[in-house]
């Protein structure tokens, strides 16, 4: 079995310049757990990015990468192309039998969209019972992190059973991996983009002595 799996290729570019696929998944877990840390959900973010592309490990995949290249062999919602998120959800549910229905739905996801958990077409209980190829020896390359506990925020909701409250959870953390996954993708693919992403100023008020614009005016006492 080969050791060196990737994420993302670029035509063109030897394979030492490629994105390693352990690499892309520790970035994007970490980043996740940056901006899920926001809402106490720290640890939900870090495992649904550290397994959103554990169908990438796949020999399927692989060749798909080594045969095509370039970013056109991630898009999954492409005919012909190899599914490699359905793997993480089935992780997600077997690592946390409990919790993890709700991390399966942001990973499974990722791609195409949250997905209705039951529903005539595509959906949830349909990606759970597909079978997926082969990808478990990945693992082997992965930080072994299988705990999370609920926030106080989901904790209350299920308390009260407040279904909206938890599905607006779940996107929370899909929202999260979605940026995450899609920053540290443009950061291989993209660079001159990526560039642009600049961290915003302490100060981004008004330049002074320009006219700010009617939204930031400041309005007379009423």
């Amino acid at each position: 079995m080969n050791k060196e799996f990737y994420a993302h290729s670029k035509e063109g570019k030897p394979r030492e310049e490629w994105h390693r696929l352990e690499d892309h998944l520790k970035k994007v877990a970490e980043m996740a757990r940056e901006f899920a840390n926001k809402f106490q959900a720290g640890d939900w973010g870090y495992l649904a990015g550290l397994w959103h592309d554990l169908g990438k490990f796949s020999r399927e995949f692989q060749e798909k990468v080594l045969a095509k290249g370039g970013e056109d062999a991630s898009i999954e919602t492409i005919q012909g192309k190899v599914d490699h998120s359905s793997a993480g959800a089935h992780h997600a549910i077997e690592a946390l039998p409990i919790l993890g229905h709700l991390s399966s739905y942001a990973i499974a996801g990722h791609h195409s969209g949250l997905l209705n958990g039951r529903d005539t077409e595509s959906c949830q209980e349909a990606r759970l019972r597909k079978e997926v190829f082969p990808w478990q020896h990945g693992l082997q390359f992965l930080p072994k992190y299988n705990k999370i506990e609920a926030p106080a925020l989901l904790k209350k909701a299920f308390a009260a059973k407040d279904a909206f409250s938890v599905a607006f959870f779940t996107r929370m953390v899909f929202s999260c991996l979605v940026d995450a996954d899609f920053l540290d993708t443009e950061a291989f693919m993209n660079t001159d983009q990526a560039a642009f992403r600049g961290k915003w100023s302490d100060n981004i008020g008004p330049v002074p002595g320009q006219d700010p614009g009617p939204g930031l005016r400041k309005r007379s006492p009423s």
